[in-house]
């Protein structure tokens, strides 16, 4: 019995998070109007963006700041194209975490650090997301799978 209590618990907590989670897609600054990619939105995320908007997108050098229920929890400075990091970005985190380094459409591609809250430190060459070097793997903005990594 006690067994079928702990799992009905454990499948109401894991439904309860797939309902929180929503499809990747744009957030628009309330100030602004300019969009920018939320590749894990929340219901209660909003952003602020300091920049240039081009057709209604972040697109130039910027700060874009993101907060849930009006808690500041990243900023990202950097090159933004169509809504999306492109270029040279510095993301950091309330939590401790930062990474720096280049990005296509939102995904570390290229050079990058990442510093770990827990003080773990991946630096090197990023590939979709991806960093694989030295038997150390790491993802970012992707999934483990889609790396390949198990």
């Amino acid at each position: 019995m006690r067994r079928v209590l702990i799992l009905m618990m454990l499948m109401a907590a894991a439904s309860a998070s797939a309902q929180q989670r929503k499809p990747a897609g744009w957030i628009a600054d309330p100030q602004s109007g300019c969009r920018a990619w939320n590749p894990v939105p929340g219901d209660d995320d909003r952003i602020s963006w300091t920049g240039p908007c081009v057709n209604g997108f972040l697109h130039g050098k910027g700060v874009l700041r993101w907060f849930v229920k009006d808690v500041l929890y990243e900023t990202d400075e950097g090159e933004f194209r169509n809504g999306k990091l492109n270029g040279h970005a510095i993301l950091s985190f309330t939590s401790g975490t930062r990474f720096e380094g280049q990005f296509r459409d939102q995904i570390p591609n290229g050079q990058g650090t990442l510093r770990a809250k827990d003080g773990q430190i991946y630096s090197g060459q990023w590939t979709n997301g991806c960093f694989n070097q030295g038997g150390r793997q790491m993802t970012y903005n992707v999934s483990r799978e889609s790396c390949g990594f198990r």
